[in-house]
């Protein structure tokens, strides 16, 4: 487990002024879980990452791991507990000299990694379908092979923690995708706790089970990932979500945004459109899939003189209506 207590980092801007990049953050880190740390650039979730194995040092706060203090450890077994929290990054960060297999290779060295290297060297490359490239070097690969590369180095000496820095962001649709599957598949199978930063919501909802959402610094939301999905509450989380749905639409009282779960709209509309001679008009309406759940959200504009009860028999049918205005 992680724990992050009252973290603040301060930097000194050369006009002598303070930017506060993190301010108060209080964080638990489950064990084996995926946890999303969301936001607009600038939002300080890098810094929040790299404050987990104090690339970054704070200027104020506790962060333990397994118990530890990581700020009171001494040298030695501050580099011990480093080794448990692998990294990716955004942009991989790979030695353009060295091969795949000598990328890998070095962080065994480095880690002091005791056990058969050439064999675990073999086991990561193929539980990221490259085994094929090991003997090639950084400047042969796709931008999806070097993450894979990346994701392979990260696991290599087997952490319990692996810190994910918007290691999508500089890749395709689909390439991110298949990133994404990766690492549900690593997931899968060694229970390595993710800790997946990102300003692409639509990565949060194929792999976190919960997230946080950050703004100037500060955590001003945090949720299941299904939660967050039916019922957002802060303006970073309904915008980035609204930006995923590729939504167009002119804001209006008359409409509403209905979330619901599966493939109930149906029905439900049907029933009170006859209950309460209502007017609806679909405005759009979409499906996405979070992990194993389906959630649907319909945009409609309704009028009529008993709007207000057909909103709330809505609700008592288990779906979160609220005016998109």
């Amino acid at each position: 487990m992680i724990k992050l207590e009252n973290i603040t980092k301060t930097y000194k801007l050369k006009n002598k002024e303070e930017f506060k990049a993190l301010d108060n953050i209080n964080l638990t880190i489950n064990e084996k879980e995926v946890l999303g740390i969301v936001g607009y650039s600038g939002a300080g979730k890098s810094s929040l990452l790299r404050i987990i194995n104090l690339l970054i040092k704070p200027t104020s706060g506790r962060i333990i791991v397994d118990n530890k203090d990581m700020l009171t450890l001494k040298r030695k077994e501050l580099e011990r507990m480093r080794h448990t929290i692998g990294m990716v990054f955004q942009n991989f960060n790979l030695l353009n000299q060295l091969t795949v297999y000598q990328n890998i290779k070095l962080i065994l060295d480095i880690s002091n990694y005791t056990e058969d290297k050439e064999k675990r060297i073999i086991e990561v490359l193929t539980l990221v379908n490259l085994l094929d490239k090991k003997d090639e070097y950084p400047s042969k690969l796709s931008g999806g092979q070097k993450q894979r590369v990346g994701i392979a180095r990260a696991i290599a000496n087997k952490p319990k923690y692996l810190l994910c820095d918007e290691i999508t962001s500089a890749l395709d649709q689909k390439t991110s995708i298949e990133v994404i599957e990766l690492l549900k598949d690593i997931k899968e199978k060694t229970d390595v706790t993710i800790i997946f930063i990102t300003h692409q919501i639509d990565m949060v909802r194929k792999i976190c089970d919960r997230v946080i959402v950050m703004e100037d610094g500060k955590i001003v939301e945090e949720n299941k990932t299904l939660d967050l999905f039916i019922s957002p509450q802060s303006s970073v989380s309904k915008n980035l979500i609204e930006t995923d749905l590729k939504l167009d639409l002119n804001k209006n009282e008359n409409i509403y945004r209905l979330i619901y779960k599966g493939n109930t709209k149906e029905t439900i509309l049907s029933d009170v459109i006859k209950k309460y001679q209502i007017n609806t008009s679909i405005l759009k309406a979409q499906t996405i899939d979070i992990k194993d759940e389906v959630i649907g959200y319909l945009f409609i504009e309704i009028t009529g003189d008993k709007t207000l009860e057909a909103i709330n028999y809505l609700k008592n049918n288990k779906i979160e209506v609220t005016q998109y205005v």
